[in-house]
């Protein structure tokens, strides 16, 4: 065996990584006495068993150890008892237990003094948490979710003062003064969002896929400090409560495929707290929103907006402007009308990202010689009006791998500028059918080229080219 190999060799290792070897069999207690300089230890994707521990209990300069993906089988209980019954109970600082089968529940922690990252995720743990256990002192992190645990968290984890990181499936505790991270999504978790503002030093909040329902109510605020809540994936309903825009450090806000029915100039409106300042990241795809676009330009930091399936309707008013750092734009699927023109995307010199199909009613009109700020790298126009003429503004755009200006009202000849800008991509997909454009089709060079196009219908001529 390995271990007791080395054992042999040298006492002077300070890190050792045997990952990924599919090493078995026991391990020798001889390792674990003279390995007196060791610190860093990862048996990672190997076929270790949990009383392998036992050889590492005397190691006492220990101080992270790696587990992940073994063979171990045995209850949690027996597995931390085999490691605590050392000195290294004093010294260890991360301990990765994840993708096993470790059975049993959470025992008593607080032995380990020094803990400070338990990763146990992806075990066979369950039954409920009993209410008197500690977590460690200075622990910061604990990972635990995708087992099958039951009931609540014990109140005395609300007393880990130093915890930081907490993703487990159960409610969270009440540890409002030093909780930053919070991850209970995929769970099902109902009523409705209650107020936050307790959990004062939050900055990451995830409670998507669950079964929240009903209305935020308007008391409800954020935490000063969050930076990130996703609520995506419920059936919540109403708007967004007021509160939200005063979330002033609050970057991104994911409340897609939800039943959210209020105006979107009300939602941008509650919105427009100091969060209009912070706001990098706003999804609300897959709602029931309606109501015309407002000016979003006030919305200084944003960069992606994702609005697509809902029922947005009404005339995009002239004089309105997008972001000007918006680069991922999305209002697939809605039923939006009036004109985009030059005006609308002044000054977006970092959109790459442009996606409006499925607005049957909404035309792009740009002047004859309009040169974009920006370079798309996506081009999403289908089932808008675009012709009858063939955009010349496109002929500015080099970068796009994907394009889809289909059913667009276009009964012109394809110019050469365009396929010449096809021509030398190693990847592009694009979608032209479903208008009446004619001309002969070039042929590409097919060396290195993965291609989707969808050329027709239409009224092309001449020969089917060879790389067809």
């Amino acid at each position: 065996m390995i271990l007791q190999w080395l054992s042999n060799v040298t006492s002077n290792l300070v890190e050792l990584d045997l990952s990924g070897n599919l090493l078995e069999g026991s391990t020798s207690n001889h390792f674990g006495r003279v390995m007196n300089s060791l610190e860093h230890l990862d048996l990672s994707y190997n076929i270790f068993k949990g009383d392998d521990f036992k050889s590492f209990a005397n190691i006492c300069t220990l101080r992270s150890l790696y587990a992940t993906e073994n063979n171990f089988s045995e209850d949690l209980p027996s597995i931390l008892h085999n490691l605590s019954s050392g000195c290294v109970r004093h010294s260890l600082q991360d301990l990765d237990l994840s993708y096993n089968q470790i059975t049993g529940s959470l025992p008593d922690l607080s032995v380990f003094s020094s803990l400070k990252t338990l990763v146990l995720k992806q075990n066979q743990l369950s039954g409920k948490i009993p209410e008197g256990i500690r977590l460690p002192f200075h622990l910061e992190s604990l990972s635990i979710q995708s087992n099958s645990l039951e009931g609540g968290i014990p109140k005395s984890f609300g007393n880990s003062c130093a915890l930081r990181s907490l993703d487990w499936p159960p409610p969270p505790p009440r540890d409002q003064f030093s909780l930053q991270e919070l991850n209970i999504g995929g769970n099902q978790i109902n009523g409705t969002l209650s107020d936050l503002s307790i959990f004062s030093a939050l900055k990451t909040l995830d409670l998507s896929e669950n079964q929240l329902n009903g209305k935020i109510p308007e008391s409800t605020k954020l935490p000063y400090l969050l930076e990130s809540l996703s609520i995506g994936s419920n059936s919540l309903e109403g708007g967004i409560p007021k509160s939200f825009g005063d979330a002033c450090a609050l970057r991104s806000l994911d409340m897609s495929n939800n039943s959210l029915s209020e105006e979107f100039s009300m939602i941008i409106h509650h919105l427009s707290g100091c969060a209009r300042y912070s706001l990098e990241q706003l999804s609300l795809s897959m709602n029931q929103i309606n109501g015309t676009l407002p000016d979003l330009s006030i919305f200084s930091s944003l960069k992606k907006l994702y609005l697509y399936g809902n029922k947005l309707n009404g005339e995009i008013p002239k004089d309105i402007k997008f972001p000007p750092q918006l680069e991922q734009l999305d209002l697939q699927s809605n039923s939006l009308k009036g004109v985009l023109t030059d005006y609308h995307f002044a000054n977006m010199s970092k959109l790459y990202f442009l996606e409006l199909s499925d607005n049957s009613l909404l035309a792009l009109a740009f002047s004859q010689n309009w040169v974009p700020p920006f370079q798309l790298r996506s081009i999403g126009l289908r089932s808008c009006k675009l012709g009858p003429v063939f955009p010349k503004w496109l002929e500015t755009q080099n970068q796009f791998q994907g394009i889809d200006i289909s059913n667009a009202g276009i009964a012109d000849m394809v110019p050469k500028w365009f396929w010449a800008n096809l021509a030398f991509r190693e990847f592009i997909s694009m979608n032209i059918s479903y208008n009446n454009l004619h001309g002969i089709i070039p042929n590409f060079p097919t060396k290195n080229i993965q291609y989707s196009l969808i050329l027709g219908p239409n009224q092309f001529d001449g020969p089917v080219p060879p790389f067809l």
